[in-house]
Parts: structure tokens; sequence; C-alpha cells
């Protein structure tokens, strides 16, 4: 099989601008929480008000903006999709992958950052003591009195040894997903390339796939079987890298006509309602069927990365980007960063602002997130993956080279 080309540098772009607003919106969706009457709407929707702020906020459409937990599913499709590239590639040119450079660098990567981040988040704790009232809403009770214990600091530190809600930095929790699939990614790079096994057309292949996946999903959410939950967003994005120049072909070949627009907007569509569909249906729903909708974001993560991924790209009408384009970079390239370090600033304001005064909080604990993710990108992430890079490459020195390269 040819050599899955390198996508457009105009679509990997789209792509990490889909991981920053992914990142503001679970920003977003923290702030929200500390609002009473939204954090009581989502803890239960008995006795939500319609057309209140709990039910715009949980029950409606607009969920879709403060859909924290959904996006991080974004997170994972979007990881997927990137790591998978390289190795497959070199799958399908019969060469070998440099495996001995990319582990250290991947777990460096990741690892440096999240240190820092426990350290940023007990020194908030410390600043900040989490004395919750019960009119603060059901979830900033949840924030207080943090375990500082080193046992439980050293469980947190480790990534993968925490895939419950973490105590300390609750947003860590998906750090341990990402590290385990960084650790399983030949495993995932084998399935992606038996999904390019052309038995069926491109895109009906992909579809079967991909129905495959959400399906395995779904059992994982009935069952409570969280590796069946959080792998397969990973293996959706590997999926769609395994296929793309196909992929892409067909889509251009669909929104060339108007027919086939209308078909496209209407998948654009469908994304984000799939996204937050147990929310709408939260009311009407119990025991398995709710777990069923509630994997239903799975397919909604996919469809939304799918849909940036592949929705064709014009020629520029200027070289230089617009101010939207220009914000909507910035955010991908500290998306990380502001993921990692946010959450405790969120708290430390809300609780100094009061009760009743969450928008006090907000006004300061937005911008000040946002700023000091510029700072641990520029000063924490990019030294991470420069150490990550040179020590991923002595490594790879020391290991006896492969027989395809003697």
């Amino acid at each position: 099989m040819p050599r899955p080309e390198v996508p457009a540098r105009s679509r990997l772009g789209r792509l990490d601008a889909l991981r920053g607003v992914a990142a503001v919106i679970v920003l977003v969706h923290h702030v929200s929480m500390t609002l009473p009457q939204i954090a009581t709407a989502y803890e239960s929707s008995a006795g939500v008000v319609l057309f209140s702020v709990g039910w715009w906020a949980t029950l409606s459409p607009l969920k879709v903006l403060v859909a924290g937990p959904e996006f991080v599913l974004v997170f994972f499709v979007l990881s997927g999709f990137v790591l998978v590239r390289s190795p497959l590639a070199a799958r399908q040119a019969n060469t070998s992958y440099d495996w001995g450079a990319y582990y250290p660098r991947r777990i460096i990567r990741l690892a440096a950052p999240v240190l820092v981040s426990l350290a940023l988040a007990i020194i908030w704790i410390v600043l900040v003591p989490r004395t919750v009232g019960a009119a603060d809403g059901p979830w900033l009770a949840r924030q207080d009195t943090p375990d500082l214990a080193l046992g439980n600091l050293l469980q947190e530190a480790s990534i993968i040894g925490e895939t419950q809600r973490p105590d300390i930095n609750p947003p860590l929790w998906s750090l341990a997903w990402e590290m385990w699939f960084s650790l399983l990614l030949p495993v995932f790079v084998v399935i992606a390339a038996l999904s390019r096994r052309p038995a069926i057309a491109p895109v009906g292949r992909v579809l079967a796939w991909a129905a495959f996946w959400c399906a395995i999903a779904s059992v994982g959410y009935v069952t409570a079987t969280q590796p069946l939950m959080y792998l397969p967003p990973f293996a959706l994005g590997a999926l769609l890298a395994a296929n793309y120049d196909e992929l892409q072909r067909s889509s251009e070949l669909l929104l060339a006509s108007a027919r086939g627009r209308v078909i496209g907007w209407a998948v654009a569509a469908l994304g984000p309602f799939l996204l937050v569909i147990y929310w709408m249906l939260r009311p009407l729903t119990s025991g398995v069927w709710s777990e069923v909708t509630l994997s239903m974001r799975v397919t909604g993560a996919f469809v939304i990365v799918a849909t940036v991924a592949f929705w064709p790209t014009k020629a520029p009408r200027r070289q230089t980007p617009s101010r939207t384009g220009r914000l909507l970079a910035w955010f991908g390239s500290i998306s990380f960063s502001l993921y990692l370090v946010h959450f405790p600033i969120v708290v430390a304001f809300a609780l100094l602002a009061g009760q009743g005064r969450w928008w006090l909080g907000a006004l300061v604990s937005v911008p000040l997130s946002l700023v000091l993710a510029q700072l641990m990108t520029r000063w924490v992430e990019r030294p991470a993956q420069a150490l990550g890079r040179r020590v991923g490459a002595s490594v790879s020195k020391r290991m006896p080279a492969p027989a395809s390269r003697r």
C-alpha cells in the first residue's frame, strides 16, 4: 500500500484550533459549575425549572458550550489521530519506526507538565484553604479538604496510577488514559493498519470500524468498565489517520455538489448534537438507556474531529490569518497547559469571591488561567518537549539497529 500522505498544515492547524476550543470549553465548564444553580442541575435534572439558568446549561442544546467532560473525549480522538500517523506511515512504507526514541520522548512530554501542574495545585490549595459551605453548591463542596498526604501525592504524580477522579488536580484523570494510550500505541497502530484492508469501499470500511468502536464504548458505559469507555476514542482517532487519504477524497467529492453540502452540514451538526444528547434526554431515560445515551458522546466526539479534519480547505484569500484565526491558534498552542493549570485557580477564586459572586471569581480566574497557561507552555511544556527529544535520541543511539536498517 502507498505511504499515507501527511495532512496539509491547514488541516492540522484546524485540529490544533479544535484542541484549543476544547480546552476553553473545559475551562468554561468548570467556571459554570461554581454557580450553585448550574451545579445542582448538573447533579440531577429533577426540579430544574424550564428556561432557568440550570436548564439552559444542562438540558438545552447550549449545553455544548459548557460540555467539559464531553470535550475531553475530543482530546482523546485528536490524540489518536496525531500519534498514530508517524508509526503507521513507517509501517506502510515497510520501514522501522524508532520506538526507542518515541517512548522517552512521549513520557517526558506528558509527565513533566503534569508534575509541575500538581505542584501548582498544591500551592493554590495551601494559599486558599478549601472551606466550603452548603450554599456554595454541590460541585464546590466536592473540592473541600483535598488529600495532601504523601501517598496520594505519589499516586497522582504517577499518572497511570490514577484513573479515578484525582483529589488534588482532578483534570489529571484524563492524563492517565493519555499515558495508557501512549504506552499501547503499537497495538493501536496495528489495529489502525487493519482498518485499511480494502475488503469494502473506503467510507463503508471506516463506518464499519467506527460503529465497532462506538459499540465497544457503549458496552464500557453500560458495564462501567473504564478501559472500554476511554480507549475507543483513541482508536477512532487512529482510524481517521489510517484512512486519511480516502476520507479526504471522499469528503471533497461529497461537498462538491449542493446535495452533498447539505449532507455535510447535517453531519457537522450531528457531532455536537450527539455529544450532548445524553443531557437533553436525561429526564426521559434511566438505567441502561441512560448509559447508552451517555456513550453517544464518543460518537459525537468522533464526528466533530472527522468534520474538522476532512472539511475541504479553500484557497486562502490572504496570507495573514484573521484575528479569530490567530486567537484559535493561540488557544491551540496553550491548550495542554491550560487544561492542566486552570482547575485549582477556578476553585480558589470562586471561594475568595464568596457566595453569590461567582462572576467575580470568573473575572479573575479565566484571564489568570490563560496567562499562567502561556507561561507554562513557554517555560515548562516546550522545554519538556526539547528534553524528551534529546533523551529519546540518546536512548535510540544506545539501542541495536533494526535488521531492516543494517
